[in-house]
């Protein structure tokens, strides 16, 4: 499992990952259980800052996030990560905070590097997150391997008045989901970036 995020301190900031190779799983090339639905979606911008509903998902869930299926799935990966953004863009975790299953270690990692930026006043300028080609694939273990081509915006690093401290360059990656069904809802079991 990743678990490493980019240092912290007042160093220049980058995106808060470490390109690894995905996690390991059984490769099923050709199975009938490991057919690609693509949303064929774009996303960019801010995602989700609405509170909760009272099924405790986050009331800006799209609907298809809400169902058990691969399409279901793939919907979440893409809300989960711009989620993300918007967090860091914000310095609230809430709504990340419960998008995760509990023993994801790069999702609380995530939450706690956006919560100590936060502390120290630092936020993103913006939602810097475009993804595109976000494609679900059902897992042989359990769940789907959800991916996506993430295209990150230059943007800056800002203290709580608004000045930059830091600049993140431009730069693009594939985001590697492990999205799981539990107790009636999607959950990030893992991701990686590469």
């Amino acid at each position: 499992m990743v678990s490493a995020l980019a240092a912290c301190g007042d160093e220049e900031p980058t995106e808060p990952f470490e390109t690894k190779e995905p996690t390991s799983q059984s490769s099923s090339s050709g199975a009938s259980g490991s057919s690609t639905s693509g949303s064929g979606s774009s996303s960019s911008g801010s995602s989700s800052s609405g509170g909760t509903s009272s099924d405790d998902l986050p009331a800006d869930l799209p609907e298809e996030a809400r169902e058990e299926t691969k399409e279901g799935a793939a919907a979440f990966g893409e809300y989960y990560f711009m989620t993300y953004g918007e967090a860091a863009h914000t310095g609230d975790t809430s709504t990340l905070k419960a998008l995760g299953a509990t023993d994801c270690t790069i999702c609380s990692n995530g939450v706690d590097k956006i919560k100590n930026d936060a502390a120290k006043g630092w936020t993103r300028s913006k939602n810097p997150y475009h993804v595109s080609k976000v494609e679900a694939t059902k897992r042989p273990d359990e769940g789907y391997k959800v991916s996506m081509s993430v295209k990150v915006d230059e943007h800056d690093r800002v203290d709580s008045k608004g000045k930059s401290n830091g600049t993140v360059e431009a730069t693009q990656y594939t985001l590697t989901e492990h999205v799981v069904w539990k107790s009636g809802r999607w959950h990030i079991q893992d991701w990686v970036v590469t």
